[in-house]
């Protein structure tokens, strides 16, 4: 068995786990707080992908290693799809606490801003072809698009805002461990997704270098 199926398994567990705490075993006392079990690890997760991805350009502008530029783009992806998740469940949380799904509150506005932002580094590097200078771009634009997440966690403090801030939001015990379970559960997922990602990636660019030669197709 791989490790990355290891980490599977793991992930299924804790997943099954954390869903029958949060809704079977657990029952809070605030009814809205169930969003919370699906927001805060969607937007969890999809910061973390971003921070694998935000590595791997670093550790590809200092090593040229292609591995890396694959490693960001597919941690890049799947960050996205976690922030689709994030926005949808929030919008929806949004509209059982507020009354609206979206009030351009400085939360939601910024963790769109940081969507679209990463949306464009994909755009930027399927827009060139040569394999280095795509690579390159995208890297310089990846780490300076990652300053955007530390601006979504201050919004609350910078701006007016209706989001509560995490330490003002009051939990009990029981609540707070079932929400690290799902954080950890969607934590490992995302370990899981881009080690599968990269690996599938991996082998059709290997692909395309045996049939055409060189570095491969690049963008594949």
């Amino acid at each position: 068995m791989y490790k990355r199926d290891i980490i599977l398994v793991i992930a299924a567990l804790t997943s099954i786990g954390a869903s029958y705490m949060a809704y079977v075993h657990v029952h809070p006392i605030r009814a809205d707080i169930y969003f919370a079990y699906t927001h805060i690890p969607a937007a969890l997760g999809c910061y973390l992908a971003f921070f694998v991805s935000l590595v791997a350009s670093v550790l590809y502008l200092k090593r040229r290693r292609r591995a890396y530029d694959m490693i960001a783009e597919v941690s890049v992806i799947i960050g996205l799809v976690y922030g689709v998740v994030a926005l949808i469940s929030g919008s929806i949380w949004a509209n059982a606490a507020w009354g609206l799904y979206w009030n351009w509150d400085p939360k939601e506005t910024t963790m769109l801003i940081l969507w679209v932002a990463y949306a464009g580094y994909i755009a930027i590097k399927s827009s060139i072809n040569e394999n280095d200078r795509r690579a390159t771009i995208g890297a310089v634009y990846n780490i300076l698009t990652f300053s955007l997440i530390p601006l979504t966690f201050l919004s609350v403090m910078i701006w007016q805002s209706l989001h509560p801030r995490a330490q003002a939001v009051a939990m009990s015990t029981l609540v707070k461990l079932t929400l690290i379970s799902n954080i950890v559960a969607a934590s490992l997922f995302i370990i899981y997704l881009i080690s599968i990602a990269y690996r599938v990636w991996s082998l059709e660019d290997h692909v395309n270098e045996l049939l055409y030669g060189g570095e491969g197709t690049g963008y594949v």
